[in-house]
């Protein structure tokens, strides 16, 4: 019995040794898996701010190389649609656009609830006056310009493909 005893004595101080040494291991692997995510969040960071540098400089007209002015272009574009986007969505919530910082105040408010700037009061205009047209053959005209479609959705088409080549070549990089 006495030996029995002195065997499971001590497999149970190597059982609990190999468990302390994998949880040390399991710990390690943690911290080095930690210090590894950090790095890459500071790369990401710098990365993004050098991009927006390059932009920065493409937006004040300053040279930058040829290969990334296809990107700050399309970068201007989709920044031109969010701009009509939220114009949009501050008329479908009733809000008007703050001129200091750019937040969305309630109709009605005489300053901004997040920088204090006063709001102008948004003057009504109607939207949906429309002029008689000239001649309604040039009415005609203007909408059933099956060219003037075509090569304007060509050219969307175009940019969005360029665009996802683009992408692709990133992810491939």
């Amino acid at each position: 019995m006495r030996d029995f005893l002195e065997d499971l004595g001590k497999k149970l101080g190597e059982t609990a040794d190999t468990i302390t040494s994998k949880a040390g291991e399991v710990v390690e692997v943690q911290k080095i898996k930690n210090q590894i995510r950090t790095l890459e969040r500071g790369n990401e960071r710098d990365l993004e701010d050098i991009g927006k540098m390059m932009y920065e400089q493409y937006r004040a007209g300053e040279v930058i190389p040829s290969d990334m002015i296809s990107l700050c272009e399309a970068i201007e574009k989709r920044e031109n649609s969010i701009t009509e986007y939220n114009k949009q969505l501050s008329e479908v919530k009733g809000t008007n656009e703050c001129p200091s910082c750019g937040c969305f105040v309630e109709k009605g408010m005489s300053f901004c609830p997040f920088c204090g700037t006063k709001v102008a009061e948004e003057k009504t205009e109607d939207v949906f006056e429309e002029e008689p047209a000239a001649d309604a053959a040039e009415t005609t005209e203007a909408v059933t310009e099956p060219e003037t479609v075509a090569e304007v959705v060509g050219e969307a088409a175009q940019n969005i493909a360029e665009e996802i080549k683009a992408d692709i070549d990133d992810i491939a990089d």
